[in-house]
């Protein structure tokens, strides 16, 4: 991997995991957060609904087992439901286009953390790297589990 993307891929684990402005204010600023491990759902649910009232901002939470997720909720205009729509599908049909050249290397990528236009993940068996930075006119895609085969696959 590039060591410009190396370092960008550091800054936004660092980022996701440290929050250092706390849960809430990456709510405000990415528009979605997830509880960070360990963090009882319910209680962390509560807290996040709690300063949302207070700042009278509208957020959607949900539960899957032991994490919890918030999102802000926002009202899309009209006019911009088929551009917003259509960059949420053609980001799910890239990084699933990704995922699969991981794949035929034999390794299983995770989840995606995403900050602003950079999109990162690794592979759940070796931890080789997949960062991603998708650009009006240019993708850019780096990172180990799209050039190496994992060594824990035996996949050639």
């Amino acid at each position: 991997m590039l060591t410009a993307h190396e370092k960008r891929f550091e800054w936004i684990v660092n980022e996701f995991l440290e929050r250092p402005a706390g849960d809430y204010a990456e709510l405000l600023r990415r528009g979605h957060v997830s509880s960070p491990d360990g963090a009882d759902p319910e209680e962390w649910r509560r807290d996040i609904r709690r300063q949302a009232r207070q700042d009278k901002v509208r957020v959607i939470t949900s539960r899957d087992g032991d994490r919890a997720f918030a999102m802000l909720h926002r009202t899309i205009p009209a006019d911009q439901e088929m551009a917003v729509l259509r960059e949420a599908a053609d980001r799910i049909t890239i990084f699933g286009e990704i995922a699969q050249r991981s794949r035929a290397l034999g390794h299983q990528p995770g989840s995606w953390l995403r900050h602003d236009d950079e999109s990162i993940t690794t592979c759940q068996s070796c931890g080789a790297r997949i960062y991603i930075k998708l650009g009006e006119r240019r993708r850019i895609e780096d990172g180990e589990a799209l050039t190496d085969p994992c060594p824990n696959t035996g996949t050639p």
